[in-house]
Protein backbone atom coordinates (compact mmCIF):
# COMPACT_ATOMS: atom_id res chain seq x y z
CA UNK A 1 0.00 0.00 0.00
CA UNK A 2 1.47 3.56 -0.85
CA UNK A 3 2.16 5.82 2.52
CA UNK A 4 -0.78 8.31 1.83
CA UNK A 5 -3.27 5.36 1.35
CA UNK A 6 -2.57 3.47 4.16
CA UNK A 7 -2.27 6.64 6.35
CA UNK A 8 -6.32 7.26 5.07
CA UNK A 9 -7.14 4.14 6.41
CA UNK A 10 -4.79 3.33 9.49
CA UNK A 11 -3.06 5.48 12.35
CA UNK A 12 0.96 6.12 11.49
CA UNK A 13 1.49 5.35 15.35
CA UNK A 14 0.01 2.13 15.02
CA UNK A 15 1.46 1.02 11.82
CA UNK A 16 4.67 2.52 13.25
CA UNK A 17 4.54 0.26 16.39
CA UNK A 18 3.40 -2.51 14.32
CA UNK A 19 6.70 -2.15 12.06
CA UNK A 20 8.53 -2.22 15.29
CA UNK A 21 7.01 -4.66 17.26
CA UNK A 22 7.33 -7.05 13.97
CA UNK A 23 11.31 -6.06 13.65
CA UNK A 24 11.39 -7.06 17.15
CA UNK A 25 9.80 -10.50 16.42
CA UNK A 26 12.56 -10.91 13.64
CA UNK A 27 15.28 -10.01 15.97
CA UNK A 28 14.15 -12.71 19.07
CA UNK A 29 13.71 -15.04 15.91
CA UNK A 30 17.59 -14.38 14.78
CA UNK A 31 18.50 -14.63 18.24
CA UNK A 32 17.25 -17.61 18.80
CA UNK A 33 14.58 -16.50 21.09
CA UNK A 34 11.51 -18.33 20.18
CA UNK A 35 9.34 -17.89 22.89
CA UNK A 36 9.54 -14.37 22.99
CA UNK A 37 9.15 -13.91 19.17
CA UNK A 38 6.23 -15.83 19.49
CA UNK A 39 4.65 -13.79 22.30
CA UNK A 40 5.38 -10.66 19.71
CA UNK A 41 3.77 -12.46 17.06
CA UNK A 42 1.01 -13.01 19.33
CA UNK A 43 0.52 -9.66 20.02
CA UNK A 44 1.46 -8.69 16.74
CA UNK A 45 -1.71 -10.39 15.31
CA UNK A 46 -3.83 -8.91 18.72
CA UNK A 47 -2.88 -5.53 17.67
CA UNK A 48 -3.67 -6.25 13.85
CA UNK A 49 -7.62 -7.62 14.82
CA UNK A 50 -7.92 -4.44 17.18
CA UNK A 51 -7.05 -1.91 14.98
CA UNK A 52 -9.02 -3.38 12.36
CA UNK A 53 -11.95 -3.90 14.66
CA UNK A 54 -11.22 0.00 15.97
CA UNK A 55 -11.10 1.31 12.20
CA UNK A 56 -14.13 -0.92 11.18
CA UNK A 57 -16.21 0.83 13.93
CA UNK A 58 -14.59 4.38 12.95
CA UNK A 59 -15.24 3.51 9.28
CA UNK A 60 -19.24 1.92 10.77
CA UNK A 61 -19.82 5.41 12.73
CA UNK A 62 -18.88 7.70 9.87
CA UNK A 63 -21.10 6.17 7.55
CA UNK A 64 -23.95 5.90 10.19
CA UNK A 65 -23.17 9.87 10.60
CA UNK A 66 -23.71 10.32 6.60
CA UNK A 67 -26.79 8.06 6.83
CA UNK A 68 -28.00 10.37 9.56
CA UNK A 69 -27.17 13.54 8.14
CA UNK A 70 -29.05 12.36 5.01
CA UNK A 71 -32.60 11.18 7.04
CA UNK A 72 -32.12 14.63 8.76
CA UNK A 73 -31.86 16.28 5.44
CA UNK A 74 -35.31 14.44 4.41
CA UNK A 75 -36.83 14.63 7.64
CA UNK A 76 -36.60 18.77 7.30
CA UNK A 77 -37.04 18.67 3.32
CA UNK A 78 -40.76 16.65 4.08
CA UNK A 79 -41.56 19.02 7.07
CA UNK A 80 -40.70 22.17 4.64
CA UNK A 81 -42.86 20.36 2.24
CA UNK A 82 -46.10 19.71 4.33
CA UNK A 83 -45.37 23.19 5.71
CA UNK A 84 -45.42 24.35 2.74
CA UNK A 85 -49.02 22.67 1.71
CA UNK A 86 -50.16 23.32 4.84
CA UNK A 87 -50.05 27.42 4.16
CA UNK A 88 -50.90 26.59 0.39
CA UNK A 89 -54.41 24.99 1.40
CA UNK A 90 -54.83 27.24 4.70
CA UNK A 91 -54.46 30.62 2.26
CA UNK A 92 -56.90 28.45 -0.20
CA UNK A 93 -59.35 28.10 2.60
CA UNK A 94 -59.34 31.21 3.24
CA UNK A 95 -59.79 32.35 -0.17
CA UNK A 96 -62.56 30.15 -0.13
CA UNK A 97 -64.33 31.74 2.84
CA UNK A 98 -63.93 34.98 1.03
CA UNK A 99 -65.72 33.70 -2.31
CA UNK A 100 -68.92 32.31 0.32
CA UNK A 101 -68.76 35.74 2.54
CA UNK A 102 -68.87 37.66 -1.26
CA UNK A 103 -71.58 35.86 -2.39
CA UNK A 104 -73.47 35.35 0.93
CA UNK A 105 -73.82 39.39 0.97
CA UNK A 106 -74.37 39.60 -2.67
CA UNK A 107 -77.56 37.40 -2.60
CA UNK A 108 -78.51 39.39 0.75
CA UNK A 109 -78.93 42.07 -1.35
CA UNK A 110 -80.20 41.24 -4.52
CA UNK A 111 -82.91 39.11 -2.35
CA UNK A 112 -83.94 42.65 -0.72
CA UNK A 113 -83.53 44.65 -4.07
CA UNK A 114 -85.85 41.85 -5.40
CA UNK A 115 -88.54 41.52 -2.33
CA UNK A 116 -89.06 45.41 -3.04
CA UNK A 117 -89.63 44.56 -6.71
CA UNK A 118 -91.87 41.76 -6.23
CA UNK A 119 -93.71 43.63 -3.19
CA UNK A 120 -94.35 46.80 -5.53
CA UNK A 121 -95.44 44.60 -8.32
CA UNK A 122 -97.58 42.94 -6.60
CA UNK A 123 -99.02 45.43 -4.76
CA UNK A 124 -99.54 47.29 -7.63
CA UNK A 125 -102.35 45.34 -9.49
CA UNK A 126 -105.76 45.95 -8.95
CA UNK A 127 -107.72 44.29 -7.30
CA UNK A 128 -109.52 41.33 -8.59
CA UNK A 129 -113.48 41.02 -7.28
CA UNK A 130 -115.94 38.54 -7.73
CA UNK A 131 -118.35 38.90 -10.23
CA UNK A 132 -120.95 38.81 -6.99
CA UNK A 133 -119.37 41.60 -5.49
CA UNK A 134 -119.36 43.54 -9.00
CA UNK A 135 -122.80 42.98 -9.51
CA UNK A 136 -123.93 44.36 -5.98
CA UNK A 137 -121.72 47.46 -6.56
CA UNK A 138 -123.24 48.14 -10.01
CA UNK A 139 -127.11 47.80 -8.19
CA UNK A 140 -125.84 50.37 -5.57
CA UNK A 141 -124.88 52.63 -7.70
CA UNK A 142 -128.35 52.67 -10.14
CA UNK A 143 -130.29 52.56 -7.13
CA UNK A 144 -128.24 56.04 -6.32
CA UNK A 145 -128.87 57.27 -9.56
CA UNK A 146 -132.28 56.96 -8.97
CA UNK A 147 -132.55 58.22 -6.06
CA UNK A 148 -133.58 55.26 -4.20
CA UNK A 149 -131.04 56.54 -1.36
CA UNK A 150 -132.62 54.36 1.31
CA UNK A 151 -132.34 50.76 -0.97
CA UNK A 152 -128.66 51.77 -1.84
CA UNK A 153 -127.51 52.58 1.46
CA UNK A 154 -128.74 49.14 2.42
CA UNK A 155 -126.80 47.48 -0.40
CA UNK A 156 -123.77 49.40 0.28
CA UNK A 157 -123.65 48.25 3.80
CA UNK A 158 -123.91 44.85 2.19
CA UNK A 159 -121.58 45.44 -0.84
CA UNK A 160 -118.70 46.61 1.83
CA UNK A 161 -118.74 44.09 3.82
CA UNK A 162 -118.33 41.28 0.77
CA UNK A 163 -115.52 43.95 -0.53
CA UNK A 164 -113.55 43.82 2.91
CA UNK A 165 -113.97 39.78 3.08
CA UNK A 166 -112.96 39.31 -0.73
CA UNK A 167 -109.70 42.40 0.83
CA UNK A 168 -108.78 40.09 3.14
CA UNK A 169 -108.85 36.64 0.76
CA UNK A 170 -106.80 39.23 -1.82
CA UNK A 171 -104.48 40.21 0.74
CA UNK A 172 -103.73 36.82 2.14
CA UNK A 173 -103.03 35.61 -1.58
CA UNK A 174 -100.94 38.76 -2.45
CA UNK A 175 -98.46 37.58 0.63
CA UNK A 176 -98.79 34.15 -1.03
CA UNK A 177 -97.41 35.23 -4.13
CA UNK A 178 -94.80 37.26 -2.85
CA UNK A 179 -93.66 34.84 -0.68
CA UNK A 180 -93.64 32.34 -3.27
CA UNK A 181 -91.64 34.21 -5.91
CA UNK A 182 -89.28 35.18 -2.59
CA UNK A 183 -88.67 30.99 -2.37
CA UNK A 184 -88.06 31.08 -5.98
CA UNK A 185 -85.51 33.35 -5.92
CA UNK A 186 -84.07 32.14 -2.75
CA UNK A 187 -83.93 28.47 -4.40
CA UNK A 188 -81.79 30.11 -7.29
CA UNK A 189 -79.65 31.49 -5.16
CA UNK A 190 -79.21 28.73 -3.45
CA UNK A 191 -78.35 27.05 -6.47
CA UNK A 192 -75.61 29.26 -6.97
CA UNK A 193 -74.32 28.90 -3.59
CA UNK A 194 -74.46 24.82 -4.00
CA UNK A 195 -72.52 25.26 -7.35
CA UNK A 196 -69.92 27.62 -5.56
CA UNK A 197 -69.87 24.67 -2.75
CA UNK A 198 -68.99 22.06 -5.26
CA UNK A 199 -66.54 23.88 -7.20
CA UNK A 200 -64.70 24.86 -3.76
CA UNK A 201 -64.87 21.22 -2.47
CA UNK A 202 -63.83 19.48 -5.73
CA UNK A 203 -60.72 21.64 -6.40
CA UNK A 204 -60.08 21.27 -2.68
CA UNK A 205 -59.86 17.46 -3.04
CA UNK A 206 -57.61 17.69 -6.02
CA UNK A 207 -55.30 19.91 -4.29
CA UNK A 208 -55.67 17.13 -1.35
CA UNK A 209 -54.93 14.54 -3.75
CA UNK A 210 -52.28 16.56 -5.43
CA UNK A 211 -50.61 16.85 -2.34
CA UNK A 212 -50.81 13.05 -1.49
CA UNK A 213 -49.21 11.99 -5.06
CA UNK A 214 -46.21 14.27 -4.25
CA UNK A 215 -45.77 13.48 -1.21
CA UNK A 216 -45.28 9.56 -2.02
CA UNK A 217 -42.95 10.69 -4.79
CA UNK A 218 -41.25 12.44 -2.39
CA UNK A 219 -40.79 9.99 0.31
CA UNK A 220 -40.15 7.67 -2.95
CA UNK A 221 -37.18 10.20 -3.73
CA UNK A 222 -36.06 9.94 -0.61
CA UNK A 223 -36.14 6.31 -0.25
CA UNK A 224 -33.77 5.70 -2.86
CA UNK A 225 -31.49 8.01 -1.78
CA UNK A 226 -30.84 6.13 1.29
CA UNK A 227 -31.11 2.34 -0.62
CA UNK A 228 -28.85 4.13 -2.85
CA UNK A 229 -26.25 5.21 0.03
CA UNK A 230 -26.55 1.88 1.77
CA UNK A 231 -25.19 0.11 -1.52
CA UNK A 232 -22.43 2.47 -2.03
CA UNK A 233 -21.55 2.44 1.63
CA UNK A 234 -21.51 -1.74 1.75
CA UNK A 235 -18.94 -1.45 -1.16
CA UNK A 236 -17.07 1.22 0.24
CA UNK A 237 -16.91 -0.87 3.53
CA UNK A 238 -15.65 -3.46 1.81
CA UNK A 239 -12.65 -1.20 0.43
CA UNK A 240 -12.18 0.07 3.23
CA UNK A 241 -11.88 -3.63 4.84
CA UNK A 242 -9.26 -4.65 1.71
CA UNK A 243 -7.45 -1.50 2.51
CA UNK A 244 -6.91 -1.70 6.13
CA UNK A 245 -6.19 -5.61 5.63
CA UNK A 246 -3.45 -4.36 3.22
CA UNK A 247 -2.13 -1.41 5.70
CA UNK A 248 -1.34 -3.81 8.72
CA UNK A 249 -0.15 -6.63 6.70
CA UNK A 250 3.35 -6.87 8.10
CA UNK A 251 5.58 -9.64 6.31
CA UNK A 252 6.45 -12.65 8.48
CA UNK A 253 9.29 -14.02 6.71
CA UNK A 254 12.36 -13.96 8.92
CA UNK A 255 15.55 -12.32 8.21
CA UNK A 256 18.85 -14.52 8.24
CA UNK A 257 21.81 -12.63 8.86
CA UNK A 258 25.28 -13.62 8.79
CA UNK A 259 27.50 -12.18 12.43
CA UNK A 260 28.63 -9.58 9.77
CA UNK A 261 25.18 -8.37 9.13
CA UNK A 262 25.19 -9.75 5.58
CA UNK A 263 21.94 -12.11 4.67
CA UNK A 264 23.03 -15.02 3.70
CA UNK A 265 22.15 -17.22 0.76
CA UNK A 266 20.56 -20.05 1.98
CA UNK A 267 22.10 -23.51 -0.14
CA UNK A 268 23.65 -21.24 -2.15
CA UNK A 269 27.24 -21.98 -0.77
CA UNK A 270 26.65 -25.75 -1.12
CA UNK A 271 26.00 -25.43 -4.61
CA UNK A 272 28.81 -23.13 -5.33
CA UNK A 273 31.31 -26.13 -3.54
CA UNK A 274 29.42 -28.56 -5.92
CA UNK A 275 30.60 -26.81 -8.92
CA UNK A 276 33.69 -26.25 -7.72
CA UNK A 277 34.23 -29.58 -6.97
CA UNK A 278 33.00 -30.95 -10.52
CA UNK A 279 35.52 -28.75 -12.22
Amino acid sequence: QPEDEEDSVADKKVIEFLRILNEYRIKCEEEGKYLEAERASQQLATLQAQEKKRQKRQFRAKQIAERQDVQIAHNMQFAEFNQSWDKYMQEYDQMAQLYIQQMTEKHAKQLKEHQEMIIQKVMSQPPKFTRELLDWRRRQHLLAKRKNYAEAQKIKRLTDKLEEKEMRKIAEQRKKTIKKLEAQFRQEQQKELTALLKRIDGRRKEHIKQRNEDSKRLLQRNKNVQNVLESKQTVQMQKQQQAIKGALRIKQRSRVRTDSGIPKQRGGSKKKTFVTQSR
